[in-house]
């Protein structure tokens, strides 16, 4: 009979313990993000382009995945075809629908990825936060330009109310980037993320880059001359 309660108030602690996981985390973000895309070799969305990084293909070495993760972007600066544009998600998540709301592109889009930076503003640093994503198909995130999550598959991005994947990232105090890139296969194109904690969003304005070390390029100056 102990032995019986014991297993049963286990279980319950870890379904208490799962069920904070996903309440912390369990309020999507809808944006504004700001968004960029780069299309993939054909039948190479999704799954197979995880780990490829579409934006050095897309800028032909201009500008890389870690640069942007690092340092964020600004709107209007060109990746390729494509400049950095803000928007804002609708509640299922559909990242074509807004890629064609944005001016982007237009129609259903297949061998696809696309970008989006946001930057949560917190007084303090927290630890142990809760994150949730859901993404459709593959999605990898950064956080202050480190890899923290990366789901190499071909999916549906479920629910509109729930999140596919769970964990636990650390916000330090100031400013946190997230980028979250999303590549697309085949059929829908979606996400959905949320971070717990203690947070204000930052305005499109603040998703600022940070002028590389030794990469003075002509862009870098007339950003400088502006100001």
């Amino acid at each position: 009979m102990f032995q019986k309660l014991c297993i049963i108030g286990l279980v319950c602690l870890l379904s208490l313990s799962l069920t904070t996981l996903t309440a912390d985390a369990q309020e999507k973000i809808s944006g504004p993000y700001l968004w960029m895309i780069a299309k993939t070799a054909a039948n190479q969305g999704g799954q197979n382009s995880t780990n490829i990084d579409s934006l050095d293909d897309a800028s032909r070495g201009k500008v890389t995945e870690e640069e942007i993760a690092k340092n964020g972007a600004r709107e209007g600066d060109e990746v390729g075809d494509y400049e950095w544009t803000p928007g804002t998600l609708a509640v299922n998540g559909d990242i074509n629908a807004l890629v064609n709301s944005i001016g982007m592109e237009v129609g259903a889009l297949d061998d696809i990825t696309s970008y989006a930076l946001i930057v949560l503003k917190t007084k303090r640093a927290q630890g142990n936060v809760a994150m949730g994503v859901s993404s459709d198909d593959s999605v990898k995130v950064w956080l202050n330009g480190e890899v923290v999550h990366t789901k190499a598959v071909n999916r549906g991005r479920g629910g509109d109310n729930s999140f596919q994947d769970h964990l636990k990232v650390d916000l330090k105090k100031g400013n946190n980037l997230f980028m979250i890139k999303v590549s697309e296969r085949g059929g829908g194109w979606g996400m959905h993320f949320g971070v717990g904690g203690d947070y204000e969003l930052a305005e499109i304005d603040d998703i600022l880059p940070v002028e590389p070390v030794g990469k003075l390029t002509t862009q870098w100056a007339q950003i400088k001359n502006i100001r």
